[in-house]
């Protein structure tokens, strides 16, 4: 399993802009041995969750409703304690390594784009 990561907010694109760039990711990657993405969006100047993330979420919702996607989690529930844990450790152990696990990064999200 091949872990990737993408900062789409990286030069502080606008929020279209970045989901765009991370669609031509995800699909740049579909025919590769990644399977998972950590996403970089940043969480806003606030902490509450800016715009870029917000559209990053209602994207891949999109995305995995039309099979495009295998799912996503949000940084702030990818943690031991989550429900979302027993997914990561049984399909994807390389993740229980990675310094976000235990952070609740709320500006990354993971997108999983081929079940295991």
């Amino acid at each position: 399993m091949k872990i990737e990561t993408i900062n789409i907010k990286d030069g502080f694109p606008p929020s279209d802009v970045a989901v765009a760039n991370m669609e031509i990711a995800i699909d740049g990657y579909k025919h590769t041995e990644t399977c998972v993405l950590k996403v970089i969006h940043g969480y806003g100047s606030h902490g509450v969750g800016g715009e870029i993330k917000k559209l990053v979420h209602e994207r891949l919702t999109l995305l995995k409703k039309a099979h495009k996607i295998f799912d996503f989690i949000p940084g702030e529930r990818f943690g031991e304690a989550q429900k979302s844990s027993y997914f990561i450790i049984t399909n994807f152990p390389e993740l229980i390594l990675d310094s976000d696990l235990r952070n609740y990064n709320s500006g990354i999200t993971l997108v999983f784009l081929k079940e295991s």
